[in-house]
């Protein structure tokens, strides 16, 4: 099992990276996402094996501290692997970098560790529009985002829990004063 902190997005701002999402579709990219299981999100963590209770009070607790904040998503770009994933960037502002340090600083207390992804210094913030593109579709993929992406401002309105695979979401908590 897999485990992951999820940050959401304001309604709005969802909706406008399912749009691009499923422009993909329309011009032929193969899917692997599924919107009835998954949200657009930022990962703050991720896990392969954890006490998911002791996570979730964590985080619980964290929630707590975390105010809604905006987010500029403002460059498309994906990973040098073979899961072929395209994604959003955020612009790594002081209070998204804050945020994800005091979370980590708050798991290393704990005695909890995320994946070396994750951690402060290696993190690339990041919100995934589509994973597992066949290579063969790939510069079309690049493409069709080159021609319908604008970069957009949101705000992070929630922070989620979830285990993998299958997909479960484990716990959601919206921000104080969001409309999540």
């Amino acid at each position: 099992m897999g485990y992951a902190v999820l940050l959401y997005f304001d309604p709005e701002t969802e909706q406008s990276i399912w749009n691009l999402h499923n422009a993909l579709i329309e011009y032929g990219i193969s899917s692997m996402l599924d919107k009835s299981e998954q949200r657009p999100h930022i990962s703050l963590a991720g896990f392969s094996d954890i006490d998911q209770d002791m996570l979730i009070s964590l985080v619980k607790e964290f929630v707590t501290d975390v105010k809604p904040f905006d987010v500029r998503l403002s460059a498309i770009g994906m990973f040098p692997t073979e899961d072929n994933v395209l994604f959003l960037s955020p612009v790594p502002t002081f209070q998204l970098l804050t945020y994800h340090d005091e979370f980590h600083q708050r798991l290393t207390q704990s005695k909890l560790f995320s994946s070396p992804y994750y951690a402060p210094g290696n993190w690339i913030p990041h919100c995934t529009v589509e994973m597992n593109i066949p290579d063969e579709q790939f510069p079309k993929a690049i493409e069709i985002c080159k021609r319908v992406y604008k970069p957009m401002t949101g705000q992070i309105q929630g922070i989620g829990v979830i285990e993998h695979p299958p997909l479960t979401h484990l716990a959601i908590w919206s921000l104080p004063n969001g409309t999540f």
